[in-house]
């Protein structure tokens, strides 16, 4: 009797916890202090999409409450729009869900807070095509963001060859990769990507292929940001691959991989000689898989990682609700025989 009340009792604090409001202060880190007037969606993932839970605005103390009275559980996500960026917060289970300090920043329009701390270009030939792969790594160790649609947060040469086909995605700080539009620009075969620069570590990914020739030369341009400090670009030529022309210094071979590591010597216009073919990947990875394009990998969205903690509170509370039908039933109790 008494595991039954501790049973009955335990059930509903953990439900009460899981469908608990979710409260906090919206504060600006470039100030340092509470912003106010901020606007904020509670978002929850789920099999169709992304499930709006409920809008709020942080109040004068840049406080915010959501009472979240629909079934919640599972990963939630803050949305908080300031200066026309987004900046988000995820919610887990594990996460305390009271006095959350959702984080937000000042935007500037000046690229100068940030540079381009490592930029790699990939080169993968099969017999039919030259898989393209470059990895932009952009830091900003300042306190703003820097956004400006105009400019935007990433530039590059896209080859006419590649007839503007490319994927793009792009990732901030404690972000997860989304994939982003290409957009021309005024000058030939540059495009831009319109991503904001927040503090901390955003990557870019482009990715396109080009037809295949033994040997093959690639034009390329480097370019970027006007005002955006940018370190050397490296060109990677996995294992069989040979990479040759004025405008490229071999540095290495990487150890675990072997590829060869170049340095592109020129600092506009340049281009190298391709020979042989080759991919970073290992054979058991492309065993299975005889595709000359890039691959896109399938996974499980994150909420499938509290699947576990869902079922148990589920299952929990049909409990709960099992052992009250049964002591309420006539065949329980002996008036009702």
């Amino acid at each position: 009797m008494i595991r039954a009340l501790l049973f009955l009792t335990a059930i509903p604090l953990c439900a009460a916890a899981a469908f608990a409001k979710i409260d906090g202060t919206v504060v600006n880190r470039t100030t340092g202090k509470p912003q106010p007037g901020v606007s904020i969606t509670l978002v929850k993932p789920g099999q169709q999409g992304m499930q709006t839970l409920g809008t709020t605005t942080s109040d004068a103390s840049g406080h915010f409450v959501f009472e979240n009275d629909q079934p919640g559980g599972g990963p939630q996500l803050l949305q908080a729009s300031y200066g026309n960026v987004n900046y988000n917060k995820l919610m887990t289970p594990n996460i305390p869900t009271s006095n959350v300090e959702l984080d937000v920043y000042e935007a500037t329009k000046s690229p100068a807070v940030a540079h381009i701390t490592q930029r790699m270009l990939i080169v993968e030939p099969t017999l039919s095509q030259i898989a393209m792969g470059e990895t932009i790594v952009v830091e900003n160790d300042s306190t703003t963001t820097y956004y400006d649609s105009d400019l935007g947060g990433l530039r590059f040469y896209l080859p006419p060859a590649s007839n503007g086909q490319v994927r793009i995605s792009a990732q901030g700080p404690q972000g997860m990769p989304l994939p982003r539009p290409a957009e021309k620009t005024k000058e030939a075969d540059i495009f831009k990507v319109d991503f904001p620069i927040k503090p901390g570590q955003t990557e870019f990914q482009v990715s396109y292929v080009l037809p295949a020739g033994s040997p093959f030369t690639y034009h390329g341009e480097v370019v970027g940001v006007k005002d955006m400090p940018a370190g050397p670009l490296r060109v990677v030529a996995p294992s069989g691959v040979t990479i040759s022309g004025n405008d490229v210094q071999q540095l290495g071979v990487e150890p675990n991989t072997q590829a060869t590591i170049y340095n592109v010597t020129a600092t506009g216009s340049f281009s190298f000689d391709i020979s042989g073919t080759g991919s970073l990947h290992s054979n058991d990875e492309s065993a299975g898989d005889n595709s000359d394009s890039p691959q896109v990998t399938e996974g499980k969205p994150q909420i499938y990682a509290h699947l576990g903690w869902l079922l148990g509170l589920a299952f929990s509370i049909l409990a709960v609700g099992l052992i009250v039908l049964f002591r309420s039933s006539p065949v329980q109790s002996p008036s009702g025989r």
